[in-house]
């Protein structure tokens, strides 16, 4: 899974904004707030990766069990698939 290259990321004052590319004048409605989490997890998927690897790679970040580290990165990337952002 990944991005599809649309979308980009970027750090407002504390808050982190996904931005869709193109289409001349900026839609605010197309603005998507993501806590630091979401950020880290986007950021990951800037490069093709396995949920497997996507899990170890939030292991090595967070303090959580696999179980929930799992549970964060399914729920997070179906929501980003089911927006067009990502795809499996």
């Amino acid at each position: 899974m990944k991005l599809n290259g649309k979308y980009k990321l970027r750090k407002v004052s504390d808050s982190y904004v996904v931005v869709k590319l193109g289409g001349g004048s900026l839609n605010l409605s197309q603005l998507i707030t993501i806590n630091e989490t979401g950020a880290f997890i986007f950021n990951q998927l800037q490069k093709e990766v396995t949920m497997d690897e996507l899990v170890a790679a939030i292991l090595a970040e967070y303090e959580i069990d696999e179980a929930g580290a799992r549970e964060a990165a399914e729920t997070y990337v179906t929501k980003l698939v089911e927006m067009g952002i990502a795809v499996r």
